[in-house]
């Protein structure tokens, strides 16, 4: 029986003490008189009990019992302890003196209460007060959910938030209450209660280590944990805006049990925070709306927009002098990423790497532009600036590992360069060292100051050359595997890997030591370039670097 229905029920003992119940008997079931009555049904035929639900009081005569041999009268009795009815009411005069003992025993044996009735009281007269009894006590409880369902409302239409929300819950449920935002990383409480926060806290950090936007479920969650050598009812209840699962209501029976109407008081309290996250979600959205035109503007090509953002640089605590550089983190291949979750996410992952760039105590700006994200740093002390943003790097690196549970992502460092006009340059920078990570450097972080010769390579007035360079090299060795389906090209890479040691390419390649002698005088005649010569073998060597840089 749900809880709900529990607590809108009649106890069978509170039944009995009722005036119109003073001239009837309990035969059996003393033990079972906090059975619950939630509703009241007649049996004029035994097939009633096909009909009934748990928790139902059965009314009944006993002409029944009169017209039915003992094993029938048995089965019944059988069948309504099967059903989980609250008891039977029997009125066993004039038709009986007194039920058959071999009934009341297997009663007893089942602990289902027996009832005596009077026979001058009605059935209606019994069913009356109790309905009115559930009844009062369902419009009573209906109140009360109403009634906070106001108070949460009254209390965001004056302004106020989520905190004060749970100060509402705490009065009106009588145990603690936290919100987890999982969108923005966080765990509110009433910080002037003196429920043991401190220690609910510990156990919801490890429960949401284990969250994620596609992990998060729907629906309310219920578990318990050990305080204060207790176990301890908690319920999750989803906080859910945008159709995504954006937090949860915590309910902890710590002063008393978790009830199904506290439960429905959550989920209506739930409603009301959805409505306070949104708009911090709204307020989010707007302050990068304009961070992200300011920072198109910025490293925009037209000279008046640039110079409108220069003139508002301020408004970020930038000067125009100093040394700025860029960090670009670049989300890949999730096969949701145009969907409002892979968004929501966009915007989490943003939040959290704001957070800890504000730790860094240095002036930045955060923005992003859509599945990248922009940092721009204007640095003071040239000497500490590589350790400086490197920390920042390996926290951000910790948030989209360990917070977020998500590796599919790269990262670009651009060069350091003086003054506010350049940030299009590091930018750039930027976005080559991503480039690089994915088709050059197996590596999730590259900082383009790293990079050597592609620094050169991938300078975009280069690049007709570079295809020039390529195609009178290493493209007849390309075009010849393609049409033969063989491997020079590889074998010439794994030629350069060993240093020109013949006999590890023939172990790297596990082919004969005559099978490398013979690729490697093929690759020189479909090339024309000697392996010998140290001017070809750079030119092979470059070829080949140039292939991967431009992805040929």
């Amino acid at each position: 029986m749900s809880s709900l229905l529990k607590e809108t029920g009649l106890l069978l003992k509170e039944f009995l003490e009722m005036d119109l119940m003073k001239s009837s008997k309990l035969v059996v079931g003393e033990e079972s008189l906090d059975n619950v009555i939630t509703n009241v049904n007649v049996m004029v035929d035994p097939d009633i009990v096909d009909w009934v639900d748990e928790g139902e009081f059965l009314l009944t005569t006993g002409y029944f019992f009169k017209i039915t041999d003992v094993e029938g009268q048995m089965k019944l009795i059988r069948s309504i302890k099967e059903k989980k009815l609250s008891g039977i009411g029997i009125k066993v005069s004039p038709y009986l003196e007194e039920l058959d003992e071999r009934v009341i025993e297997l009663a007893r044996e089942l602990e289902l209460p027996v009832i005596e009735l009077d026979y001058n009281v009605a059935f209606t007269d019994i069913m009356t007060p109790i309905f009115r009894h559930i009844f009062e006590k369902q419009t009573s409880i209906i109140k009360t959910v109403e009634n906070i369902h106001n108070d949460t409302m009254n209390v965001v239409l004056k302004g106020g938030g989520i905190k004060e929300i749970i100060e509402v819950l705490e009065r009106s449920l009588y145990n603690p209450v936290m919100v987890i935002d999982y969108q923005f990383d966080d765990i509110i409480y009433n910080v002037n209660s003196k429920y043991p926060y401190q220690t609910f806290g510990e156990g919801i950090r490890k429960y949401m280590k284990g969250l994620s936007s596609k992990k998060a479920t729907v629906k309310k969650h219920v578990d318990e944990f050990t305080i204060e050598n207790r176990n301890v009812k908690r319920v999750f209840i989803p906080i859910i805006a945008k159709n995504n699962v954006m937090g949860y209501i915590v309910l902890f029976g710590y002063n008393k049990d978790i009830s199904d109407f506290d439960i429905v008081n959550g989920e209506s309290a739930a409603n009301t925070i959805a409505l306070d996250f949104l708009k911090k979600l709204s307020v989010q959205d707007v302050e990068n709306k304009y961070k992200a035109e300011f920072f198109e503007d910025l490293i925009s090509l037209d000279e008046k927009r640039k110079e409108k953002a220069i003139n508002k640089a301020g408004y970020y605590k930038f000067t125009r002098e100093g040394n700025y550089n860029v960090i670009s983190i670049r989300l890949l291949g999730s096969e949701d990423d145009d969907s409002e979750d892979f968004n929501q996410f966009i915007s989490k992952a943003r939040y959290l790497i704001d957070l800890s760039c504000v730790k860094s105590q240095k002036n930045y700006l955060i923005s992003e532009i859509g599945k990248t994200i922009n940092i721009i740093f204007q640095w003071t002390n040239k000497d500490l600036i590589t350790k400086a943003y490197m920390d920042i790097v390996d926290t951000i690196e910790n948030i989209f590992i360990k917070k977020m549970n998500f590796e599919n992502y790269r990262l670009g460092i651009g060069r350091i360069y003086d003054n506010i006009d350049n940030v299009s340059s590091s930018l750039a920078d930027a976005q080559k060292a991503i480039d690089a990570s994915m088709t050059y450097i197996d590596k999730k972080v590259v900082d383009f100051e790293t990079l050597g010769i592609y620094k050169i390579f991938c300078q975009d007035n280069l690049k007709e050359e570079l295809v020039k360079f390529y195609q009178a090299t290493i493209m007849p060795l390309v075009e010849y595997d393609r049409k033969r389906d063989t491997e020079l090209v590889k074998s010439l890479e794994i030629y350069f890997n060993v240093n020109g040691n013949l006999k590890k390419m023939s172990e790297e390649l596990f082919t004969h030591y005559n099978t490398v002698l013979y690729r490697i005088n093929r690759i020189q005649e479909i090339t024309k370039l000697s392996l010998n010569d140290e001017h070809d073998r750079f030119n092979l060597h470059t070829a080949l670097k140039i292939m991967k840089i431009l992805s040929l």
